[in-house]
């Protein structure tokens, strides 16, 4: 994870932070895509806390974007 901020929406408050998800790219080579990802439930945001940057984690939720300026972000569910 990368990145790490904190704000507030009408949906409350929340965690926000870049993960990168290696994958395939069309010529076979290694495409890195940095996805936004939101934790708003406040265990997760609390385990969240003692993690570092830089270390690996996985990341379960659902495809969304902000009602305020259509960012997309994934709301997270759990982290591993």
């Amino acid at each position: 994870m990368k990145g790490r901020s904190e704000g507030e929406t009408g949906t409350g408050k929340y965690i926000q932070f870049a993960v990168r998800q290696d994958g395939t790219g069309e010529d076979g080579g290694t495409r890195r895509d940095f996805l936004v990802v939101r934790v708003y439930d406040e265990p997760l945001r609390e385990r969240l806390r003692v993690k570092q940057e830089g270390e690996d984690i996985m990341v379960e939720g659902t495809l969304r974007s902000s009602r305020g300026s259509g960012v997309n972000y994934v709301r997270c569910q759990s982290i591993t």
